[in-house]
């Protein structure tokens, strides 16, 4: 009898362990990836893939072969993002209204949360459009959503790595220049970017020149002014440089004035 009533519990155990550990699993959250690294890891030369398939900020179906034709600028954001995200686009959005994408070049945002949809993108949009004083064709800066398939194959064909956490994404700045071909020639990190360096990336992209990343000696003449909310010329800096140059250029003077007085003189 006692064998009975253990192999009875045994059983009663077995069923209710059979009910509760699968609710268990169900009721806890999904944690964030925290091993998985972030940053960018140039592919300077490289091709994206053009059959991948997105959603424009319309839900129109496209593909990057029918986006990339012609030079272009394509950075991975998220549109829940109210941080480094929208500094990047409103960056963007403010060069983009004195030098406005069109037939010589297009900007890509591309979201990297595959929760993301055509209406999330057409609010971002709309946003940024305004921004930038409403220079910007409607066709020149798409936003587009995918599925995480599609997001991580041009994630990984850029270079990009990202990773999800509690209250979004973990992702680094970076602006990718493509030919109209699909290769990339070019990076730009940082979260604010300079017209003039934005000018110089497009200019080498349509002459499909491979190139480091853009250096940032542009900005050693200019600093960010919190107020205007951009880059101001700084006068200390320039002036700093002004001196060292002078002083270069003095020393080749007198060196090269040196050598001749002793050739002179012999």
């Amino acid at each position: 009898m006692k064998i009975l009533t253990d192999r009875y519990g045994i059983l009663i155990w077995t069923i209710l362990l059979s009910i509760l550990i699968p609710f268990e699993a169900r009721a806890i959250p999904e944690k964030p990836d925290t091993q998985k690294e972030i940053g960018v890891k140039e592919r300077l030369g490289g091709v994206i893939p053009a059959d991948l398939v997105f959603f424009d900020e319309s839900g129109e179906k496209v593909t990057l072969k029918s986006l990339v034709d012609r030079p272009t600028i394509i950075y991975l954001s998220y549109y829940r993002c109210s941080n480094l995200c929208r500094t990047v686009s409103g960056s963007l959005a403010s060069i983009a209204g004195g030098f406005p994408p069109g037939p010589d070049y297009r900007i890509l945002a591309v979201s990297m949360d595959d929760k993301d949809t055509p209406v999330d993108a057409l609010k971002k949009k709309r946003d940024f459009f305004a921004v930038s004083g409403g220079n910007i064709p409607d066709d020149g800066w798409r936003f587009l959503v995918g599925d995480k398939d599609n997001i991580a194959s041009l994630a990984s064909a850029l270079g990009i790595s990202f990773r999800k956490s509690s209250d979004g994404f973990d992702h680094p700045a970076a602006l990718i220049l493509l030919s109209k071909s699909g290769k990339i020639v070019r990076y730009i990190r940082g979260e604010m970017f300079l017209p003039a360096e934005i000018r110089m990336a497009i200019a080498e992209t349509a002459a499909n020149k491979t190139a480091p990343t853009v250096p940032r000696l542009l900005k050693l003449c200019y600093r960010y002014d919190p107020e205007t909310r951009g880059y101001v010329l700084d006068a200390l800096k320039v002036s700093g440089l002004g001196v060292l140059f002078g002083s270069a250029m003095l020393f080749i003077y007198l060196n090269y004035s040196g050598r001749k007085g002793r050739r002179d003189g012999e």
